[in-house]
């Protein structure tokens, strides 16, 4: 009997106990997760990794920003608050951001930055000048070197200042500049701007419309009053030979025909010839029958050309050391040996015939007055004497009238 209630009560007990050991298992279970449960519950939960756009410099890309990953763990552990980078800024005003981009940044620049290095010896572009100027002659200054040392043709020069000044430079001569090419006109008696323009063959508007001339509302007609000057950009001024003019006096003898003689204060003998009468150096007049064309180099030892022959310099100037021998060019007759008054300091004049040789600037002369010489004679040293910017040879020839020659026409130099 006991036997048969233990064969039927014995499922329903084993039931009974895997149910009641299962129970315990979870509520042990729910038990040991309420104790193990960790403390950030009560926490709020930890933003996730983002990133803010940063603005950058202009010329720099911008570089994303990101928050590292977190690592797992159990507990968070306080981190320092890591300071902000050295180049970000809040967006400036406009006039900050202009400020800057003029002024430049201070401070260092990010090690991804090229900068632009500043040199010392940068040079600014010269701006344009815009005003007249007064240009003092130094030693060595010839026409051209001062033409080219302000950017402007040897013409203006000519026709900004006294012909005769300019021709025979000396040093601490006074030159006017202009800024541009042209003529610096001034008014001898009133006149319009019309007549001006005609002179010097430009527009009258080119006159009025430059920047350099204080015309503002002027018209063609507009009478310009004695005195004023003016600057007339592009004009050109007279083309006539800038050579001092010594007063040759050149005398022939009488014909043998009987007809009318030839020159004035005719006398017997053969031919005569005055230079610069008056001067210290003149000889007065001397007879210069004879002679032999100017052929040969007055400098044997080594020179420079410093000034060439143009249409406006009536000769060649031989750039030397002080005391370098000066030979005839030609045999003839001296004529004129001493100071001149126009700027050629000490001078020798010689006739061959009815050309002149003038060799100016010296530093002395070994010949005398009608003294007849021949040709490659020792006749001076070169020196610095007169209007000069330097010790140099100032050459002429000059043909029948006393007008001036290309010396290259008679020997290569």
């Amino acid at each position: 009997m006991i036997r048969d209630f233990w064969t039927r009560r014995a499922p329903m007990l084993v039931a009974t106990g895997v149910v009641t050991a299962l129970i315990a298992l979870i509520a042990v279970s729910a038990l040991a997760l309420i104790l193990l449960w960790p403390a950030e519950d009560n926490v709020n939960p930890r933003p996730a990794p983002s990133y803010t756009p940063v603005t950058t410099p202009l010329g720099i890309a911008a570089v994303e920003q990101t928050s590292p990953t977190p690592s797992p763990t159990s507990t968070l552990v306080p981190q320092p608050t890591l300071p902000p980078l050295a180049w970000i800024h809040p967006t400036a005003a406009a006039q900050e951001i202009a400020a800057a981009l003029n002024d430049g940044a201070e401070g260092d620049a990010p090690a991804n930055v090229i900068q632009r290095e500043t040199s010392p010896l940068t040079i600014l572009p010269l701006r344009a000048r815009s005003t007249i100027m007064t240009y003092s002659v130094r030693s060595g200054d010839t026409l051209r070197s001062i033409a080219e040392k302000f950017g402007i043709e040897q013409n203006t020069i000519i026709w900004s200042n006294d012909r005769f000044y300019v021709n025979a430079m000396r040093v601490g001569l006074e030159l006017t500049i202009l800024p541009v090419n042209g003529v610096y006109h001034q008014v001898q008696e009133p006149q319009t701007i019309t007549e001006v323009a005609q002179s010097y063959n430009v527009d009258p508007y080119a006159i009025i419309d430059s920047e350099y001339n204080n015309l503002f509302g002027a018209v063609p007609q507009t009478m310009l009053p004695e005195g004023m000057k003016v600057i007339v950009p592009g004009g050109t001024g007279s083309t006539e030979p800038v050579y001092w003019d010594p007063g040759i006096v050149m005398k022939t003898d009488v014909v043998t025909d009987g007809s009318n003689p030839i020159g004035a204060g005719i006398r017997t003998g053969g031919e005569t010839a005055a230079f610069a009468i008056g001067d210290p150096g003149s000889c007065g007049e001397q007879s210069v029958s004879g002679g032999s064309p100017p052929t040969g180099s007055p400098i044997w030892d080594k020179y420079t050309i410093s000034q060439n022959y143009t249409w406006n310099h009536g000769g060649i100037d031989l750039a030397a050391p002080p005391g370098t021998r000066v030979y005839s060019a030609g045999s003839g007759t001296v004529i004129f040996n001493g100071l001149s008054t126009w700027g050629y300091g000490y001078t020798v004049v010689i006739a061959h015939g009815s050309t002149l040789t003038i060799y100016g600037h010296l530093n002395g002369a070994f010949v005398g007055c009608g003294q007849v010489v021949s040709a490659g004679q020792n006749i001076a040293v070169t020196g610095n004497s007169g209007r000069s910017s330097g010790p140099h040879l100032h050459f002429e020839i000059r043909g029948p009238g006393g007008v001036p020659v290309n010396p290259w026409d008679y020997q290569s130099f």
